[in-house]
């Protein structure tokens, strides 16, 4: 078998676990290492790190790879020693889940929240402003889905480089989204500013309506009491009018009754 007729081989091996891990929601990486001599057979080590976003729960095939952590880093990395012939090379490819996805339900979660945001800012100052930052939202959850579909049969690299921007996307939303709920506190206290001073307002209406009510009833109390003592005043008088008109009794009367 020809040099060419093995690197065709090689190539269509690996398309093939490309597409297949994309259908299986995971990306395939691949990785080789080789002995540059031509002379003696060394020891080589493959050691390849892997995305950030790359947990050890992500990964779904390993092969005789082995999996540890660079601290410095702060990334993980897959190696293993191989000896190797001269000119002699060895690749392994790691399966992980496509972990690079920002879901429809995080989008729709935002949005729909946005919308209730928007709702809460009916018939106030603020209406205007939430639209705004609504269709901002709504705009940019757009985007992130478009270009998320479009990066689906794309490279591992392109993918997760497109997954990388929609966060600082998805970041954006969140902030905008932040926004609204700031507008939303700032309306209710606006709100209740508003409905102290009214009643404040209404309190001292209260206790003028009460000390109005209250001058009413002592006038009355007094009107009453004055005509009642005028009356009396007036029998008083008229009593005494009666004594000083009554005629004297005769003088054998008078004995009689003694």
């Amino acid at each position: 078998m020809s040099k060419r007729r093995w690197t065709v081989l090689i190539l269509v091996g690996i398309i093939f676990c490309l597409l297949a891990g994309q259908a299986e929601a995971s990306i395939i990486l691949k990785t080789m290492v080789v002995n540059p001599s031509k002379t003696k057979t060394q020891t080589a080590l493959l050691k390849a790190y892997l995305p950030k976003e790359t947990k050890p729960e992500d990964i779904v095939e390993l092969g005789d790879l082995k999996i540890d952590y660079d601290v410095e880093k702060t990334l993980y990395y897959v190696y293993k020693e191989f000896d190797l012939e001269p000119g002699e090379s060895v690749s392994r490819s790691i399966e992980i889940k496509d972990v690079w996805i920002i879901s429809q339900s995080e989008l729709d979660s935002l949005t729909g929240r946005a919308k209730e945001l928007v709702e809460a800012l009916k018939k106030t100052a603020y209406f205007d402003t939430a639209i705004t930052l609504q269709k901002d939202i709504e705009e940019k959850s757009s985007d992130v889905l478009e270009k998320q579909e479009q990066a689906m049969d794309a490279l591992p690299q392109t993918h997760i480089a497109v997954y990388r921007d929609n966060v600082e996307a998805l970041g954006s939303i969140k902030q905008v989204l932040a926004r609204l709920e700031k507008l939303v506190i700032e309306s209710k206290v606006a709100a209740g500013a508003a409905t102290e001073r009214v009643s404040v307002k209404a309190t001292w209406w209260v206790i003028l309506g009460v000390i109005v009510a209250l001058g009413l009833l002592s006038l009355a109390f007094f009107i009453i009491w004055h005509r009642q003592a005028g009356i009396a005043v007036v029998k008083q008088k008229e009593e005494e009018e009666a004594k000083t008109k009554e005629p004297p009794r005769p003088p054998e009367e008078e004995r009689r009754k003694s």
